[in-house]
């Protein structure tokens, strides 16, 4: 029987030593540990790419299902301040339900609707009237039983601990530091960011990666 040996995703040293191939570079043997400032220009720009890889597509590992339960703390309460998940960046979108009432949540609900509804409507009992402000979410007259807000959102944890498989960062600091994208897309988005760092021509490695960005965003998860 055949075996394998297939690794989706790269660790900052093996992301930054590829990079320095690329561009002509030493290959720097411990990237973690170096004070050298072109070693540390490569890590600035692995992170660059991966904030920016964040932003450029809802990838699948950074999915994540949540539910929050809504309850009104006094009675005829109008409005009511839910905390995040720690790691919330934003939510996918027509995700958002009521999984006690199975019906869709309303929103985000603009600031001219939200004080137009607190000052003139009656309170909403069937479903989810919701927006985020100050990085929490906000229910629009919370039910004064216990309802369900269920949802999907993308995670800003995209760096996996190199020491601590259960700790994630939107850093990667650490060589043996796990980054949670296709790490071929990452390698050539870093070195883009390092030669527009380095006031280099960048427009033939952009290219390279947009191509190879459109060919494989979605691989991963499906048409």
């Amino acid at each position: 029987m055949p075996t394998f040996e297939i690794k989706s995703y790269g660790t900052l040293e093996k992301i930054v030593q590829d990079v320095a191939d690329m561009v002509g570079f030493p290959r720097p043997a411990d990237v973690e540990k170096s004070v050298d400032p072109a070693v540390r220009q490569f890590i600035s720009a692995t992170n660059m790419a991966g904030a920016d890889m964040l932003n450029l597509y809802d990838w699948q590992q950074m999915a994540k299902p949540f539910e929050i339960t809504v309850k009104a703390e006094t009675p005829g309460q109008r409005e009511i301040g839910i905390d995040l998940p720690a790691d919330f960046w934003c939510f996918i979108d027509q995700t958002q339900w009521n999984k006690t009432t199975r019906l869709p949540a309303l929103g985000p609900i603009s600031p001219q609707a939200w004080q137009q509804i607190n000052i003139r409507m009656p309170k909403v009992v069937m479903t989810f009237l919701w927006q985020i402000r100050e990085n929490k979410l906000w229910i629009q007259s919370p039910p004064e039983s216990p309802q369900v807000f269920s949802f999907y959102y993308m995670s800003r944890g995209w760096v996996q601990d190199g020491d601590n498989p259960d700790l994630y960062k939107n850093q990667a600091t650490k060589n043996k530091d796990v980054i949670l994208f296709d790490d071929y897309l990452v390698t050539l988005l870093a070195r883009v960011k390092w030669l527009q760092m380095k006031g280099l021509d960048f427009q033939t490695a952009a290219g390279q990666f947009q191509t190879n960005y459109e060919m494989r965003k979605g691989k991963a998860k499906g048409a």
